[in-house]
């Protein structure tokens, strides 16, 4: 793997980490997964990559999944039927993934209204937008 490659990685790891609101910290994230704030700063200048557990580590924790981090690794083909993701957004995917186990039912309810009527509301924009048969 060349350097540029984890230059590349390494923009990535900074990215994600921003994309967490409130954004998260390199000493926050190296807590987080068990390495030290240094190991994280040498990742993210591209000086290192890490290896397969530092990488499951930071997808858990960053709401990435397993297979996009090792395809940005280098790891992985970026060619796999699995690469779309259900939620593409790290914040909403952190949401479901550790916030929802702890809603009450009346609040999950409400998300899943809320949802329903997003879905409605698209179903019928869609159908506005479809060409009338004459």
């Amino acid at each position: 793997m060349s350097s540029f490659r984890y230059v590349d990685f390494g923009r990535k790891i900074k990215a994600w980490r921003a994309e967490i609101k409130p954004p998260m910290t390199q000493r926050q994230l190296a807590r987080k997964i068990g390495v030290s704030d240094g190991f994280i700063a040498h990742i993210e200048i591209g000086r290192t990559l890490p290896g397969k557990v530092t990488l499951r580590e930071l997808a858990r924790v960053l709401g990435i999944s397993e297979l996009q981090i090792f395809q940005e690794a280098g790891y992985l083909s970026n060619v796999s039927p699995f690469d779309e993701e259900l939620i593409d957004d790290h914040e909403l995917r952190l949401f479901f993934r550790d916030d929802w186990k702890g809603l009450s039912d009346d609040d999950k309810e409400w998300v899943k209204s809320f949802v329903r009527i997003v879905k409605e509301k698209y179903r019928n924009k869609n159908s506005q937008d479809q060409p009338k048969d004459n």
